[in-house]
């Protein structure tokens, strides 16, 4: 990859020799203002056509705000917003130093563009060293992985090795998750592993001790199965949890069964997350089921002698990401997005 760095110049150079080093360690190619040469037009313009041609820059940001252009812009930040223009990953690395006024608030503007991305302070040359490495690696991990469309073919392929029978036909939520790289060969482990993850379903509030289990295993496909939870695990490290979502009638509510409480979405996607992610990362897919004649809202306080109810458009909404690093910061920062975007499909 082409790896544009980008900092201040006077006063960064030993931080600057440390970024070049990191890049050409890994094997690719650093691009520094440094090494543009003559060139026909301002050095300004040098730096924008690089960051077009560049493939990710690197952010190197320290206490120094820079020479401003006539725009008020420094020459970084000009880099920065021309690399978010062109939709370019970019890896911040923030030096651990109080930051004059104008540069605290371009950290800040970093900071919020690639929060969930690849952001790490450092505070010695090692520190910046060891980040690139481990920044433009998990970059080069992401880009290796396979497309959406070709995760969503091999759920959809893998669907009828689920052997969930008449559960399809319940109300439910799955989370499926393939690794990336994948785990090929990890049946063998995790098929001696059913009653540690049954107890850990008990523990996130899945499932019920008392309810216990029964293992499933099958070709290259293991799990369990207890009363509101299905699990499958298959060779490639495919993963899917299936949880039932609708409830008896309660609590004097003859039209429970009816709600799917957003609020209960969440919190069963949020408990299922170190159940499912095996891996750094990889992508994700977050699934309703069974949505005929159901409400995707949280249930009225007072219970009433009726229900208004429309059919829903879809019986079925499906939401993916690619996360890595998948940090359970950027999967809830994903549930935000998956839930906002689930909800206008059900009820518009």
């Amino acid at each position: 990859m082409n790896v544009f760095i980008s900092s201040v110049v006077r006063g960064f150079e030993a931080y600057r020799a440390t970024a070049k080093k990191a890049v050409m360690l890994l094997g690719h190619h650093p691009v520094m203002s440094e090494d543009f040469g003559a060139r026909p037009y301002s050095s300004e313009m040098a730096c924008m056509t690089e960051v077009d041609q560049a493939d990710v820059v690197v952010m190197v940001l320290g206490a120094d705000f820079g020479f401003a252009t006539s725009s008020g812009e420094s020459v970084t930040q000009q880099e920065f917003r021309r690399a978010v223009a062109g939709r370019k990953p970019v890896l911040a690395f923030l030096q651990n130093v109080p930051a004059e006024e104008l540069q605290d608030a371009f950290r800040r503007e970093v900071s919020d563009y690639v929060d969930g991305l690849f952001r790490v302070t450092f505070a010695s040359e090692q520190e910046l060293s060891d980040g690139i490495v481990q920044g433009l690696n998990q970059l080069t991990v992401t880009r290796s992985a396979v497309a959406e469309a070709e995760f969503a073919e091999r759920l959809r392929a893998l669907q009828g090795h689920s052997h969930f029978g008449n559960w399809n036909q319940e109300t439910r939520l799955e989370l499926a998750f393939l690794p990336q790289p994948e785990l090929a060969g990890s049946l063998r482990r995790v098929h001696g592993e059913h009653e540690s993850f049954f107890l850990k379903l008990c523990n996130a509030g899945l499932s019920s001790v008392k309810d216990g289990y029964e293992d499933f295993d099958q070709g290259d496909v293991t799990g369990i199965d207890t009363k509101s939870v299905r699990w499958r695990y298959h060779d490639c490290g495919l993963a899917k949890l299936s949880v039932v979502l609708t409830s008896p009638a309660s609590n004097g509510n003859p039209f429970a069964s009816y709600y799917i409480p957003p609020s209960r979405v969440r919190r069963i996607a949020e408990s299922s997350f170190g159940l499912i992610n095996q891996s750094k990362g990889g992508w994700f897919q977050l699934g309703l089921y069974g949505l005929s004649h159901k409400l995707f809202q949280e249930p009225p306080a007072s219970h009433g002698n009726s229900i208004s109810m429309s059919h829903s458009p879809t019986d079925k909404v499906e939401e993916r990401v690619l996360l890595i690093p998948a940090s359970s910061a950027a999967y809830e920062r994903w549930l935000d997005e998956a839930l906002f975007r689930i909800g206008r499909k059900l009820t518009t």
